[in-house]
């Protein structure tokens, strides 16, 4: 199957399908909800339920734009397009989010988008699909990366917000907008602990609440009543608390916190290592369990990865793409 890499998407153009395309187009999968992927006022666009309701949320609408046209595909679900045959699977990157299995003359192709292997704080869990080529991104794509297990997550964020508050001290988390933040908030809520959250973040808990997902206690964020909570803002706001000269301590929850000098980029005390992205152990074992006889790397550590997989006898490559793009929510 033609596969063409290209600025603002991946083009199939033997089906005319784009996969997380930016630019407004005639149709397009989209495989998660963060803005670097789910945006363009696009004719048609496919993806599970989910996805597809936080791409509306965050479409702005001119007035010359009609309506997308929404093919919602749930996971294990498929579809015929033009000759070939979608199938959505999981992927445990933030609520929603699916790998596409493009079935064509023969051939299997899988595009995983942003994807981890282990279980989320909140979401689907990933399951590895076998096929002829895979395209995988690598964020986290240098063995220097290995992050926490769901549960040592978990224990770490209550352990850190307890402490903090034992002290009197606010314990203040920095979360994306989507995603990283619903998952701090249900980690809290869950432990019993009032959490008081930005409303970039809070608009969003209703649809995980829809999903089956708890966040009793939650109250607005609101910064003449902070004492006593647990905040989880966005990492603009992060700042901000910072230099309000208030009493607080920052735990910094992702992939970059692996490293030791993400203390000085994020401005925190407490770093824990847990990201919505594979770790480099984890993208090894999707190649490995994939079967795939083709891998093309996108995203973040690309070459570095592509070669990794070369020494281990994978053929792999890593597309060039002129202006990757890149997003403060996708970041880890």
């Amino acid at each position: 199957m033609e596969v063409s890499f290209r600025q603002s998407g991946i083009y199939l153009p033997e089906i005319d399908l784009w996969l997380d395309n930016i630019e407004p187009c005639a149709a397009t999968w989209i495989s998660h909800g963060h803005s670097d992927h789910a945006r363009g006022c696009h004719a048609q666009v496919i993806g599970t339920p989910v996805t597809l309701r936080f791409y509306r949320m965050r479409l702005w609408l001119g007035e010359n734009d009609a309506e997308p046209l929404q093919l919602p595909l749930e996971f294990g679900q498929s579809m015929d397009w033009n000759g070939a045959r979608l199938t959505a699977y999981p992927a445990s990157h933030i609520l929603g989010a699916a790998q596409l299995l493009i079935e064509y003359k023969n051939e299997r192709l899988v595009y995983t988008g942003d994807i981890k292997l282990r279980q989320p704080l909140a979401g689907e869990t990933t399951e590895p699909v076998q096929c002829d080529r895979l395209i995988i991104e690598s964020t986290f794509g240098l063995p220097i990366y290995r992050l926490l297990e769901r549960g040592v997550a978990d224990e770490a964020i209550v352990r850190f917000a307890r402490e903090c508050l034992a002290e009197g001290v606010t314990p203040v988390f920095i979360g994306y907008a989507l995603g990283r933040g619903q998952e701090i908030v249900h980690v809290l809520c869950r432990a019993g602990i009032t959490t008081a959250v930005h409303g970039a973040i809070a608009k969003f808990i209703p649809v995980y609440e829809e999903c089956g997902y708890g966040f009793p206690g939650w109250e607005p964020y609101e910064s003449s009543a902070t004492a006593g909570k647990a905040l989880v803002v966005v990492p603009s706001h992060g700042a901000a608390l910072e230099a309000s000269g208030k009493s607080i301590r920052v735990a910094y929850v992702s992939g970059w916190a692996a490293l030791d000098n993400a203390r000085t980029r994020a401005g925190a005390e407490e770093l824990i290592p847990y990201s919505d992205h594979a770790d480099f152990d984890e993208l090894l074992t999707l190649v490995g369990q994939s079967g795939a006889k083709h891998i093309d790397v996108v995203h973040g550590y690309t070459e570095p990865f592509a070669h990794i997989l070369r020494t281990r006898g994978y053929s792999a490559s890593a597309p060039q793409r002129a202006g990757d793009r890149t997003s403060i929510e996708a970041e880890g």
